[in-house]
């Protein structure tokens, strides 16, 4: 049929011929062109009108009388009627895709929250756990012999832990000072170095003890001067061996012996710093250096402990410049100081808190510098694909695939760039769970984009009728994948980068639903 027939300008064109008076359906002509092919409602309302409107002109007289523009009338009305019947059919189509997208949502939806529930009652178990096995580790640490025994091992489980920063307490009395290491400090240690040290009872902050570059690094609130040699001539009298100890900037080897100048160097030690901001932070780095550790949390909703909170500021001058006063104060300029180094980290939503163990605490500890920023991530947006045509199905489902594996791959850019610095197990748990997305695009295959091609260059109908239900069976499987598989969903909630596949497919679906429905 004349694809003229339902244009303004074919009837535009036989009513200036024939002299016929229009009854306005010019302009429901010129609406139903201008109507989107996928308003499948709307474009039925302007096709209803022009039918109308050219049904009410094929019997007005002066119509009557010119044959040519009677049947020219009766061309505009049976091709309005065919392509009421092929919207029809489209809008069913749609509608059925659309109901198969929303039941795919709402089992993704729910498989989510069930996944939501279990991992909740997985991470309450594994809290208990945890609890139960610290309990156990506590009276273990408090059972396991006596005080030489027990010095020992915790220098012994510093030494050797990973993820872990084993926490110290000192009795300080003389001429040897107290000193008990565990996983965590209770009441029962104190107390056993108040019988140690023969009634000892004025103790330092808990402070925190780890194994660096040969050394065992004790991190607490305030170093006393020459307390790195004090901690290794306790160890030496309670336990009869020496081990290589800093605190603070000082250090003593495990074959130092005391020097006559180390008295004059300890009341060097206690001169003041020169006044000003900028003196005060160069004192702090000087007497709060050596290797970067916190205990507990520091920025925004972290318990920020003045010590770690003064580590950290310390740690930020000397890593990216900040030009923090070290005051033990985590305000304003420290957090943004610590999302500001975040960005430089690669992540994309810098959140101003450092955690103990985690990439942030992980990259100040670190030696290697800082690069720039990564550059944000360029998703695709879902394009609008029209009306789905056989002669371009093949292309459309190759292109719309392609780009829910290029908004994937922005995706694990930007996450694989937030938590580089995390520790390598969790960065290569990160990369084993973008290697089960890559996977979900995987088992779509090439199966059904080479059947649409063949489809589209068959010769004759039958081969091309044949090629269409085999596209139809893979279309439907790939349906039910998609809407089976909750991955789809749980990759579109990110916080981080607008994937939107799970748009992208059931457009697709919807597009190639038409293409295979409307033959070439």
């Amino acid at each position: 049929m004349d694809p003229k027939l339902l244009t303004e300008s074919g009837w535009k064109t036989i009513a200036a011929k024939f002299k016929i008076k229009d009854n306005g359906l010019q302009r429901a002509l010129a609406t139903l062109e201008k109507v989107d092919e996928n308003a499948h409602d709307d474009r039925l309302k302007a096709i209803a009108a022009v039918n109308q409107l050219a049904n009410t002109l094929k019997r007005a007289k002066d119509v009557m009388a010119a044959a040519l523009v009677v049947k020219y009338l009766g061309d505009v009305t049976g091709a309005a009627d065919a392509q009421k019947n092929e919207v029809t059919k489209l809008k069913a189509v749609a509608a059925k895709a659309q109901a198969d997208a929303d039941k795919a949502k709402a089992a993704a939806d729910k498989a989510q929250l069930a996944a939501d529930q279990a991992k909740a009652a997985a991470d309450k178990k594994q809290a208990d756990v945890q609890a139960k096995d610290q309990a156990a580790q506590d009276q273990e640490d408090e059972q396991q012999g006596d005080h030489k025994t027990k010095l020992l091992m915790g220098f012994q489980k510093a030494k050797v832990a990973k993820d872990v920063l084993y926490q110290f307490v000192v009795c300080d009395t003389k001429p040897f000072l107290g000193l008990m290491i565990a996983k965590r400090i209770t009441p029962a240690h104190k107390q056993e170095l108040t019988k140690v040290t023969g009634g000892g009872k004025r103790f330092l902050p808990v402070g925190t003890v780890e194994f660096q570059d040969g050394h065992f690094v004790f991190s607490m609130e305030k170093p006393l001067p020459g307390m790195a040699r004090r901690l290794q001539d306790s160890v030496k009298k309670h336990c009869g061996k020496k081990f290589p100890i800093m605190c603070g900037t000082e250090r003593a080897g495990a074959e130092d012996e005391p020097e006559a100048g180390a008295a004059a160097g300890a009341e060097a030690g206690k001169a003041k710093p020169a006044a000003g901001p900028g003196a005060a932070v160069a004192e702090e780095a000087k007497t709060a250096g050596g290797p970067f550790s916190i205990s507990a949390s520091v920025g925004q909703g972290g318990k920020n402990k003045p010590p770690d909170v003064q580590a950290v500021q310390t740690a930020l001058n000397t890593k990216s410049k900040a030009g923090l006063v070290v005051d033990g104060k985590c305000g304003p300029k420290t957090i943004a100081a610590i999302k500001t180094f975040q960005q430089s980290m690669g992540k994309f939503k810098p959140d101003g808190l450092i955690e103990v163990g985690r990439a942030t605490a992980r990259a100040l500890a670190g030696s290697a510098p800082m690069g720039p920023p990564p550059a944000p991530p360029k998703p695709v947006a879902p394009p609008k694909l029209g009306t789905g045509t056989l002669d371009k199905a093949a292309d459309t489902w190759r292109s719309q695939i392609a780009n829910c594996r290029k908004n994937c791959v922005e995706l694990e850019k930007t996450i694989m760039a937030d938590c580089k610095h995390e520790h390598p197990t969790l960065v290569k748990d990160v990369q084993d769970n973008f290697q089960k997305v890559h996977d979900l695009f995987d088992k779509f295959g090439t199966e059904l984009e080479e059947t649409l091609s063949k489809a589209n260059a068959a010769k004759d109908a039958a081969t091309r009728n044949a090629h269409l239900q085999q596209c139809k069976a893979i279309l439907t499987s790939h349906m039910k994948y998609v809407k089976s598989e909750p991955l789809f969903a749980h990759i579109d909630r990110n916080p981080w980068v607008p994937t939107n596949c799970t748009k992208m497919l059931t457009d697709c679906f919807i597009n190639m639903a038409q293409a295979i429905g409307v033959p070439k």
